[in-house]
């Protein structure tokens, strides 16, 4: 009897002793999945933030910090009851060579290519690239996750003055293809390549219209002159095709 009560007691310290085990092991796994969420959405903000940024470089005429960084500490007010991360974000600029409507700062081997450039005056297309470091810790500072991701922002002279036309994961390879129009485009950028929804770049034609191109409508008041027999400038004169830049984010060859 006494030898039975002792193999219970042993077993039931031994199925306490995994029990608790296996609620660590769970509770643990938990923190590292919630901080992997806080990640992705840090990620988006973070991009957001720097758009938000640079908006205001547009405007004001002042420059964007280089680094852009954030650090959000954890929030005591949360209490012990809930899980606690500091999140920081660093966004860095890696423009190697910025798109030119001039064609001269394009030439040479630069691996990236915009399907339509829009050159005129007042939209001023462009592109910045971006690497994005994400990292969680918790509330003592341990890390927990961290991410990196590249990413190219199309930029305008007007608003919205940026959006996002391309994203990729840090540890992703480039495409292996020497077109850097081809799927997949390097870091997804299509911006401003679609003509009525079909990616093409014709050698001869007409300008295109439709697609993800920024529309530019003149308007004719009276002033000196008379609008009766005004001719508007095309606003697709301003169009180069092909142009290519380089992002800093491409590898090595």
């Amino acid at each position: 009897m006494l030898g039975t009560t002792l193999w219970l007691a042993v077993a039931i310290g031994l199925l306490a002793a995994t029990m608790l085990d296996a609620a660590a092991a769970f509770g643990h796994a938990g923190v590292h999945a919630a901080a992997d969420h806080a990640v992705e959405t840090a990620m988006q903000d973070a991009v957001a933030d720097y758009q938000t940024a640079l908006q205001t470089a547009v405007v004001q005429g002042t420059p964007v910090a280089n680094p852009f960084q954030r650090t959000y500490a954890a929030d005591p007010a949360e209490g012990s009851g809930g899980t606690r991360f500091t999140v920081a974000y660093q966004v860095t600029p890696t423009t190697v060579l910025a798109p030119a409507c001039s064609g001269a700062a394009s030439a040479g081997g630069a691996p990236d290519a915009i399907g339509w450039l829009q050159c005129d005056g007042t939209i001023a297309e462009s592109r910045a690239s971006l690497r994005v470091t994400v990292r969680v810790a918790d509330a003592a500072g341990a890390a927990l996750a961290q991410r990196d991701q590249y990413v190219t922002l199309r930029l305008f002279a007007v608003a919205p003055y940026s959006a996002v036309v391309g994203r990729k994961d840090g540890d992703a390879a480039d495409p292996a293809s020497a077109d850097a129009l081809a799927e997949p485009a390097h870091e997804g950028d299509l911006g401003g390549a679609t003509l009525s929804g079909s990616p093409a770049v014709p050698a001869a034609g007409p300008w295109p219209a439709g697609g993800t191109l920024i529309h530019v409508r003149y308007e004719c008041h009276d002033g000196a002159g008379s609008c009766a027999n005004a001719a508007p400038p095309d606003p697709d004169d301003g169009l180069r095709a092909g142009v290519r830049w380089s992002n800093g984010n491409h590898p090595p060859p």
